[in-house]
């Protein structure tokens, strides 16, 4: 078996900028990004920790529940218009054709303005005792890490100022989810029955943690890594969007999860970019070259991707 490398690590801690090592750090950043295309962060605080185990209690107790019990059919997203809310086993899409997915999920989004637009998809909640508001908790914690690092990038790459943390600050197109990778038997794991197949997302920057061994990460050099295992722990990869505005200098980052013979949890946040706000090359990135990318705006960008995979999904359903 192939070792995988490990990501670079940066500690969470030194990305204020009243911290001795921010400087460093922001180098470290933009090392990072350029090459592998990715980092971990460590060091979360002890609050931040006790967050983390509150909303690990909540998947134990929203994942163990029957796929037939109310508390789950009544926020089934199979056959709605509101992604937001239980998702059963295999409806992932497929972004690989061929692949099956094994996962289930509970997916929501920010919290409700008092005036909203037309397109908003309100939140739907499991009736679990607490679950809203430790789910709530870790959301914040995985925001304020994510708008530090949004930060650090904007530093670590010269953007205009507060660029990126301010083109991402409505949480329009944000989203959260808990997944739950069931463990499968050894002979049937192969190529195409996955955790989920390699592709990139579709956002700005996302954040992943886990709980035992099964995403992997691509570089740039076409290296695959292994994620940290040590659910206190954040991986940082990078979307479509930010690889749109710096015009390739960063790349989106490909990645995948194998099936493995345990049960693994992982909480995703995809920091998405202002609906409103249409994505090309910053003008920076252009100087000594051409674009490279015509204009695009997310929500167009994923509507397009999803219904491909969707695509796959329905056609390997409809093979069997």
């Amino acid at each position: 078996m192939i070792k995988l490398k490990e990501p670079p690590k940066i500690d969470l801690n030194q990305l204020h900028k009243d911290s001795s090592g921010y400087k460093k750090t922001i180098q470290e950043i933009k090392d990072a990004a350029l090459d592998p295309g990715f980092f971990c962060l460590e060091n979360i605080s002890r609050e931040q920790s006790y967050v983390f185990e509150n909303a690990k209690k909540q998947m134990d107790a929203f994942f163990s529940i029957e796929n037939d019990d109310p508390i789950k059919l009544d926020i089934d997203t199979t056959n709605s218009d509101n992604s937001y809310g239980w998702m059963p086993m295999f409806q992932e899409p497929a972004y690989e054709a061929g692949t099956l997915s094994h996962l289930e999920s509970f997916d929501f989004g920010r919290r409700k303005k008092s005036k909203e637009k037309p397109s908003y998809k309100p939140n739907r909640w499991p009736e679990i005792k607490s679950f809203k508001e430790d789910i709530r908790n870790i959301w914040d914690v995985y925001t304020n890490i994510g708008m530090l690092t949004l930060d650090a990038l904007n530093e670590a790459f010269g953007f205009p100022n507060k660029f990126l943390k301010d083109n991402c600050i409505t949480q329009d197109l944000s989203t959260m989810r808990l997944l739950n990778y069931p463990k499968v038997d050894n002979s049937l794991i192969n190529k195409n029955n996955v955790g989920i197949s390699a592709h990139t997302d579709f956002e700005c920057i996302t954040l992943i943690s886990q709980t035992s061994p099964g995403l992997e990460v691509k570089g740039v050099n076409g290296d695959w890594y292994k994620a940290s295992t040590d659910d206190k722990k954040i991986m940082v990869i990078f979307g479509k969007m930010l690889e749109v505005w710096t015009n390739g200098v960063i790349k989106a980052t490909p990645h995948r999860v194998l099936n493995r013979e345990w049960q693994r949890y992982s909480i995703v946040m995809f920091f998405g970019v202002n609906d409103e706000i249409t994505i090309k090359p910053l003008a920076q990135f252009t100087q000594n070259m051409e674009s490279n990318y015509a204009p695009i705006k997310q929500r167009a960008h994923i509507d397009k991707e999803i219904k491909k995979a969707l695509e796959n999904r329905d056609a390997l359903n409809e093979a069997k």
